[in-house]
This record gives C-alpha cells, structure tokens and sequence, in this order.
C-alpha cells in the first residue's frame, strides 16, 4: 500500500511488515520494519513479497548501484574518499 504524504511533504508509518522507499530515479531502501518511518521520499508498506513485487514494478535501480553508475561516469571511484575531498 502506497502511503501519501500529510500537508508537510512527509510519508510515515510503523506499518509492514515489510517498507519500500523510493522516488522517481531510483529504489533508496527495502527493509523490515522495527519502527516508524519518516520520509520525504515516496513509501511503500506490506509483505516482503509485495515490496519485492513494487521493485520489480517500478523497474529503477538501487540508489547504491546508481550511485557507482554516475560515479564511474564521472571517472570518480566511489570507495576512494581521497578523491572526494
């Protein structure tokens, strides 16, 4: 189930089992729930197999391997923090 956001922007809930946090360029997080959730990025809650289900509709990458995909396009390597700085 799709949570929309209150009046502020935010999505939350302590609902689940299971939670998906998205926006539209890519999958942020996937995980069980152990507590509430406050996001200003689109939530998703239910089952693992739902969560799993949406990722797959959504068809977008994980934030981490788009991460690496812009760092390598940038020539950046994304574990070597002395070129960040």
């Amino acid at each position: 189930m799709l949570i929309e956001p209150n009046e502020q922007g935010w999505s939350m809930s302590d609902q689940g089992p299971w939670q998906l946090i998205f926006n539209d360029e890519c999958i942020i997080k996937i995980f069980e729930v152990t507590s509430g959730t406050s996001t200003q990025e689109k939530l998703f809650v239910g089952t693992k197999e739902e969560c799993k289900n949406k990722a797959l509709e959504l068809n977008l990458p994980l934030a981490f391997f788009k991460t690496i995909q812009e760092s390598a396009q940038t020539d950046i390597d994304p574990l070597n923090e002395e070129e960040l700085s």
